[in-house]
């Protein structure tokens, strides 16, 4: 076949691989003309690589489109080696399911190496993977793909042994793959069918396991507030007693400013226990209850306000560290501020259909030139190991769900916004 032959059918190949891949990556700005060049290079080290050991040669052209993705896109490896495992799984399975269908319709497709039977083939391949691109939604995957078990980099990689090893014997052994084609399509099909019911069989028994750590975390912070509960109800008739002393002991003139004042400081006092017994939502409750018990100690002026009835598509423990992980940031910039004026707020509630979660401190502002950074894994500005990890993992957890996480600053406060569908 001529090389100007070979390129097209590669560049329209490689174009379809890496239309499929940016499905998984629409973050990227430029992503289309980052592509473009990928594929037009690629396509060229496939030509020069035609004339060398044929298996070697299959090894350069993958190795070189990998290193060009995690070159191009700036890509952390291990994540990369998962998407193009799977990519290029999804993508191997298509090619074999169009295979079949042309094999079907026309008798004699690949009968010989015919350069128009595989120019309509690549052609049809490009299209199901712009109408994958623009119509069908990636959510489930993303989620998948940022899963931190082993088990699913095992499978993936093992699922990519298979797809390249079929790929060799459809470039070197065409007509024997053409004629156990049926069977090289059931495998993978099998394979990925069996490992995705363990996988997510897997996923479930991980999330009861992390849902009951967490009710094991805050069962004690429940059994704290009911005790406090208890010991305020007992408090009481002692309150209806001083109010009954000031009332003999007070003279007609002071009486009622005497009376005023204290049940001023005695409903501040229960103010904020009353808010907290009316939240619905267990893991918010001991999260709440834990923060004004911290606020205390530390001279915070911590406010909140949670609309009633609030859904969250988040799972406890998910919740738990998205909360606890912005609250404990505000804190932490409040306790370490030089100003006087230490306040918090967090403030749950709904915008027309969508759950609006807020956080904000006062404060020091974050610098201008570390806002790109904050979200980042690793980045700090307190010392110690392990920090740099809570708004990376807040972030990941919101964006797994479709929504954003954004900073602002209003009057003199930092805040933190998070918007749920």
């Amino acid at each position: 076949m001529n090389d100007y032959k070979i390129f097209i059918l590669i560049f329209l190949e490689v174009g379809s691989f890496m239309l499929l891949w940016t499905m998984f990556n629409k973050k990227y700005e430029r992503r289309f003309y980052k592509s473009a060049v990928i594929v037009l290079f690629t396509s060229l080290v496939v030509l020069i690589t035609n004339y060398i050991y044929p298996p070697l040669q299959f090894f350069v052209n993958y190795l070189f489109l990998l290193l060009a993705i995690k070159l191009v896109f700036k890509k952390n490896i291990k994540y990369l080696l998962l998407e193009f495992c799977l990519v290029l799984a999804i993508f191997g399975i298509m090619q074999l399911v169009i295979i079949i269908m042309l094999r079907l319709a026309t008798p004699a497709f690949m009968a010989k190496e015919d350069f128009l039977y595989l120019l309509s083939a690549n052609l049809i391949c490009m299209v199901f993977c712009f109408c994958l691109y623009r119509y069908v939604s990636d959510g489930k995957l993303i989620i998948f793909f940022k899963q931190k078990s082993s088990k699913i980099y095992f499978f993936s990689v093992n699922l990519l042994i298979y797809i390249v090893t079929a790929k060799w014997v459809w470039n070197f052994k065409r007509h024997e793959f053409m004629d156990e084609i049926a069977l090289y399509l059931a495998i993978p099909i099998v394979y990925i069918l069996a490992n995705l019911f363990f996988l997510e069989y897997q996923m479930k028994n991980n999330e009861i396991k992390k849902s009951l750590e967490e009710y094991q975390k805050y069962a004690p912070v429940i059994s704290k507030l009911l005790e406090d509960v208890r010991r305020r109800q007992h408090d009481f008739k002692n309150h209806l007693n001083t109010v009954y002393s000031l009332l003999l002991v007070s003279d007609e003139k002071n009486l009622k400013e005497t009376i005023t004042q204290y049940i001023e400081s005695l409903n501040i006092s229960l103010e904020n226990m009353e808010k907290v017994l009316q939240i619905d939502n267990t893991v918010v409750t001991a999260i709440i209850y834990n923060k004004i018990n911290e606020a205390a100690k530390n001279n915070i002026e911590f406010k909140f306000i949670i609309q009633g009835g609030s859904k969250f598509p988040f799972k406890d423990y998910e919740l738990s560290e998205v909360l606890n992980n912005l609250v404990d940031n505000a804190f932490d910039a409040v306790i370490n501020s030089q100003s006087d004026l230490k306040k918090v707020f967090l403030n749950i509630g709904y915008l027309e259909d969508n759950c609006i979660i807020e956080i904000g401190n006062t404060g020091e502002r974050i610098d201008y030139n570390e806002i790109g950074k904050i979200f980042n894994a690793g980045y700090t500005t307190k010392e110690g190991e392990n920090r740099g990890y809570g708004l990376y993992n807040v972030k990941k957890i919101v964006e797994s769900y479709g929504a954003r996480i954004q900073l602002s600053f209003e009057n003199n406060y930092t805040i933190f916004s998070i918007k749920l569908s």
